[in-house]
């Protein structure tokens, strides 16, 4: 469906079409401006939106759709049609009301898809980061103030740990959800991330130039992801417990630049005891990142960027993903400004006493699980990109059998 819509919005007429034609056609008469460069798909809206974000109202909406198809292996040849539309409103109150570094944030998103890893590959990872239980959610939700001119950040309000921790900029191209939050945290415990925001608090310290120190709490759990939660069944304290989440990271310049960041979270709820079958408090993890630009595309033919990410949580009878690391790179600005090629792989560890209580349980998974992605995007318009994605997942968690990820993207600015 993604490929179709991309298709028809970017038909042109045949060689012998009046000139004024395609004129008409790159032109958004209803907006006065060139379509094709225009920063959404529904332009500026007669310059109602720029005259909005003037006064620090800044409205935001995207549509991001895929078709994913598991060609061979896992459970059952099989494929999914998956669109999300995420929509928000940012607001600097500066402008507002002349609050100085003051900011408030809301989005919220609605999903419709299949869930090709659950019914087609039984794979632990999950081959799509935009695929949730949830359909109608209320997302992020906070308020924020700059100090210190932007030595000083502050967020606090409903928020999502892999906004802020965890990431490298590199893995974001990829759409394996692997790469994005670390699996010892999205595998062990129930901390808010995508597609589910929690309460929380948010400090971001610069100390020095070049070096940051971010801290943060969370409740527990995020909640069920489920239909019926439209982004408000978290939960905090008892058994649940709050998850407490500490990064620093340092800016370096050694054959190009990067960041070096170190990590780690300890979640205080309650979890079961694989090798008892009982519960106990307290699951944490550390965690490394490198994120290196090699060649930047603004002053190199061709850019190119590397990640490393890896992460062990040390009480096995407790945790289910022991240990993970992922890698991979992306070469930029190939054809055209706007696109890159990226290769990436994962590889997790499951523990041995989750393993063994989920034989006694009838049923049986794997050690561990790798996965292969390949991916290529490039922007059509300003407002518009496709991406072709080809993925390969050996020893899937609970099918035990490799499998063949073909798939293709489409995102819009709308």
């Amino acid at each position: 469906m993604a490929f179709f819509i991309c298709s028809a919005l970017l038909a042109t007429p045949g060689s012998n079409a009046d000139p004024a034609y395609d004129e008409l056609r790159l032109t958004n008469d209803a907006f006065g401006e060139d379509w094709m460069k225009a920063e959404g798909a529904t332009g500026s809206w007669g310059g109602l939106r720029p005259q909005l974000e003037d006064h620090g109202l800044s409205p935001f909406a995207s549509a991001t759709g895929q078709f994913l198809a598991n060609v061979d292996g896992g459970y059952d040849d099989d494929s999914a049609w998956e669109i999300l539309i995420d929509f928000g409103l940012e607001v600097d109150l500066e402008k507002l009301v002349g609050w100085t570094g003051g900011a408030f944030f809301i989005n919220a998103f609605y999903f419709h898809g299949n869930d090709l890893s659950g019914n087609g590959i039984g794979d632990f990872n999950g081959v799509s980061n935009i695929y949730t239980g949830t359909d109608v959610n209320v997302f992020n939700l906070y308020a924020s103030q700059s100090l210190f001119e932007g030595r000083l950040y502050l967020k606090a309000g409903q928020i999502a740990a892999d906004d802020d921790f965890m990431a490298a900029d590199t893995a974001l191209i990829f759409i394996n959800s692997c790469f994005g939050p670390i699996l010892t945290e999205s595998g062990n415990i129930a901390a808010p991330i995508y597609p589910l925001a929690a309460p929380g608090a948010l400090v971001n310290y610069e100390p020095f130039e070049g070096w940051q120190v971010l801290g943060a709490v969370y409740a527990g759990d995020a909640g069920p992801n489920q239909p019926s939660n439209h982004g408000f069944e978290w939960r905090t304290g008892g058994s649940a417990g709050w998850a407490w989440f500490g990064e620093t990271g340092v800016d370096y310049n050694l054959l190009g630049h990067g960041i070096f960041k170190l990590g780690g979270f300890y979640a205080t709820g309650d979890f079961t005891n694989f090798s008892t079958g009982g519960t106990e408090d307290g699951l944490g993890a550390v965690y490394g990142i490198i994120d290196h630009q090699l060649l930047d595309p603004k002053g190199d033919p061709l850019g190119l960027s590397l990640f490393c990410r890896g992460s062990f949580s040390p009480d096995e009878s407790l945790a289910t993903v022991t240990a993970f690391v992922d890698g991979g790179f992306s070469l930029q600005s190939i054809f055209i400004a706007s696109d890159a090629f990226g290769v990436a792989a994962s590889h997790a560890w499951f523990g041995n006493d989750y393993r063994n209580a989920s034989l006694l349980g009838g049923t049986p998974v794997t050690a561990s699980e790798t996965v292969v992605e390949v991916t290529y995007t490039a922007d059509l318009t300003s407002w518009l990109s496709m991406q072709p994605d080809l993925q390969y997942i050996i020893n899937p968690h609970y099918s035990e059998s490799d499998a063949l990820i073909i798939g293709i993207r489409c995102a819009m600015n709308l």
